[in-house]
């Protein structure tokens, strides 16, 4: 995975007074740059803690897996760690965008245990901005045809310290770019609820953020879409109903929330939004990952109850 970096913060510096336009703009291009790496990561984060809870919980009565287009390669074992680094291959011919896999245990008389398990929810994951190795969340790193993908996995079995050699692995399920999958069904169900709701949530906003690139005021219209992400946001928490539905929904919210703040602080300075373009790629990597989403998130909606 890859992330947007700084060597330092730019967060608080001021120009110099002699400063040059063209050094004032780099230095608020920094702090953006900043913000990006440590502030917007959360939604991913969120949506990732989401699927790896899922895994886990789901494995009560492991089954053997019913993944036909992907395959674990290798695992390693990294005493130092307690983990098990897994190797992912896709066999199949598509990408694929979600995976995760189960750790378990055989007991002498056959019966699997399990010992917990991790997996991604890559569908809104991101392209780099072009020209600039920035990364607005985690790089969009779908596992191609023949590709693979490793990701390090800590074990937990009931009982007695089991030794990571005795551990076995077996994939629980992957997904493709249109909510479709296989493998364990109640997982992929999670999954897609995770993303309808993400989905569900982004829709409503999307389109005002594509309307900013027009706008003849453009700091009233930042400022009035940031003030309703707040409102809405509010609304949910004081409703006990609606906030216990909400799912993806604050996350989602919360990321839009930072993008039209920013937004709303750039153009404050009777800056075009044109001459920003860092905040121009949040936007076009907002309208990316959300035709993506919309497409992953299935033709039909999961029951949410």
């Amino acid at each position: 995975m890859q992330w947007v970096r700084a060597r330092r913060s730019p967060l608080g510096r001021e120009p110099r007074p002699d400063a040059s336009p063209k050094s004032r703009r780099l230095l608020q291009l920094g702090a953006l740059e900043y913000l990006v790496s440590m502030v917007l990561t959360r939604n991913r984060l969120t949506m990732l803690v989401l699927i790896l809870a899922a895994c886990s919980a789901m494995t009560a009565q492991p089954a053997p897996s019913n993944v036909r287009s992907a395959m674990i390669e290798n695992v390693e074992v990294v005493p130092g760690n307690a983990s098990l680094h897994v190797n992912i291959r896709n066999t199949g011919q598509r990408a694929i965008t979600a995976y995760s896999f189960d750790f378990y245990q055989t007991k002498p008389d056959g019966e699997r245990s399990p010992c917990g398990g991790r997996g991604a929810d890559m569908i809104d994951w991101s392209d780099p901005m072009p020209g600039r190795k920035i990364y607005v969340h985690m790089r969009r790193n779908w596992i191609p045809p023949s590709g693979t993908t490793t990701l390090d996995g800590y074990p937990r079995c009931p009982g007695e310290t089991t030794p990571l050699e005795s551990i076995q692995v077996e994939l629980g399920f992957i997904m493709f770019d249109d909510g479709t999958g296989e493998g364990a069904s109640r997982q992929m169900e999670f999954a897609l609820r995770t993303r309808q709701q993400a989905r569900n949530e982004r829709l409503k906003w999307i389109d005002r953020f594509t309307a900013l690139r027009n706008t003849p005021d453009l700091r009233s219209a930042a400022q009035s879409l940031y003030q309703d992400l707040v409102d809405a946001t509010r609304s949910a928490e004081i409703n006990p109903d609606e906030a216990s539905r909400e799912g993806m929904a604050k996350p989602v919210r919360d990321e839009l929330q930072r993008l039209a703040l920013d937004i709303t602080q750039w153009a404050a300075r009777n800056e075009s939004l044109k001459k920003n373009d860092l905040l121009e790629w949040r936007i076009a990597d907002l309208e990316q990952r959300t035709a993506r989403l919309v497409r992953g998130a299935g033709s039909l909606d999961v029951n949410p109850y």
